[in-house]
């Protein structure tokens, strides 16, 4: 039994008051009788009893089965990101309205390479604009003499002088022009197509059906406008107060036409100056060699807002012609 007592007094988890007993002498040790022994086993058995217990940790769920549930309630509940609106800028990237970069408006780093790239652009678009070739005015047949308009020749300040109140159109087919001067207005003509979102044409393009580039020079040298036009034979009317799923609806019937407007462009800045009516009468009177085209015989491509504006404006009725580009 005194064994088992100081075993038990050497367990860690056995309170230490009651491991401890009393030292005895030894004539003390002889003098204990039976009774004595087994109080004192009793009470290392109660104390041993009383010790604290370790007790396991409950085990987890399955990791695989909370990953299910997690997984189910998101496809039953999808969430949305979503941003307070203070009227700030846009968060996301925008395009340039000019230059067509795609940038987020309110950082630095967007705003340092929009601007290096929209100045660049403008230096592209500058030197790509300028008509650097020469001709006789008084003597070249694809030439004609125009009057500039006068809040574009001071450049909207009435206080400012003009280089010249006279502009120039110049004609350009794929016959009778010079292969410089055709490519150029073909660069000139793609760089429209690439703002109109109309395809681009080559030199083979400008073979067919006649095609014509009419292209308005300022009297700094600068192109201003341009008009490609086409020979055709017939075309049909707007449908007054119907409109097409992709643009104007028309009539079924075909109408007699002679010249069909295929690109009507005019520069940015020189918008709303009366550019676009001064190309087009220039088209009635040297599309046709030795013939002037009637208003009537004119017709456009599917147009644009701005197109339909134009015609519009120029025809004086809504129900203008409308054909079909080969």
């Amino acid at each position: 039994p005194e064994a088992s007592a100081v075993s038990e007094r050497d367990s860690p988890l056995m309170p230490s008051k009651l491991l401890e007993t009393p030292q005895r002498s030894g004539s003390e040790e002889e003098e204990d009788d039976g009774p004595s022994a087994k109080r004192r086993l009793v009470q290392a058995s109660l104390a041993f009893a009383a010790r604290p217990r370790l007790r396991p940790l409950p085990k987890p769920k399955h990791t695989r089965h909370r990953t299910a549930e997690c997984a189910s309630d998101a496809g039953q509940r999808p969430k949305t990101q979503t941003f307070l609106d203070f009227g700030q800028r846009p968060i996301a990237p925008s395009p340039c309205t000019d230059c067509g970069m795609a940038f987020q408006r309110g950082r630095d780093e967007d705003e340092r390479l929009h601007k290096t790239y929209h100045r660049a652009w403008q230096q592209r678009q500058a030197r790509l604009l300028i008509w650097d070739i020469d001709y006789a005015q008084a003597n070249d047949p694809g030439f004609e003499s125009v009057e500039y308009p006068a809040k574009l020749a001071s450049n909207g300040n009435p206080k400012e002088g003009s280089l010249s109140s006279m502009a120039a159109v110049r004609i350009v087919d794929a016959h009778g022009s010079s292969r410089r001067e055709i490519q150029r207005a073909l660069e000139i003509l793609n760089h429209a197509n690439e703002q109109l979102g109309a395809c681009t044409l080559s030199l083979a393009d400008l073979a067919l059906g006649q095609r014509k580039i009419f292209l308005y020079i300022s009297p700094r040298g600068r192109v201003d406008g341009c008009i490609l036009a086409e020979l055709i034979t017939g075309a049909r009317r707007v449908a007054v107060g119907v409109d097409g799923a992709a643009g104007v609806s028309c009539e079924a019937d075909m109408v007699p036409a002679v010249c069909g407007i295929s690109r009507v462009w005019v520069a940015a800045h020189a918008r709303r100056s009366g550019i676009a009516s001064q190309l087009l009468r220039v088209v009635q009177r040297r599309f046709a060699y030795g013939y002037h085209v009637d208003i009537d015989k004119i017709a456009f491509t599917q147009p644009t807002a701005d197109g339909r504006a134009l015609a519009e404006r120029i025809f004086k009725r809504k129900d203008f012609l409308v054909y079909t580009e080969t």
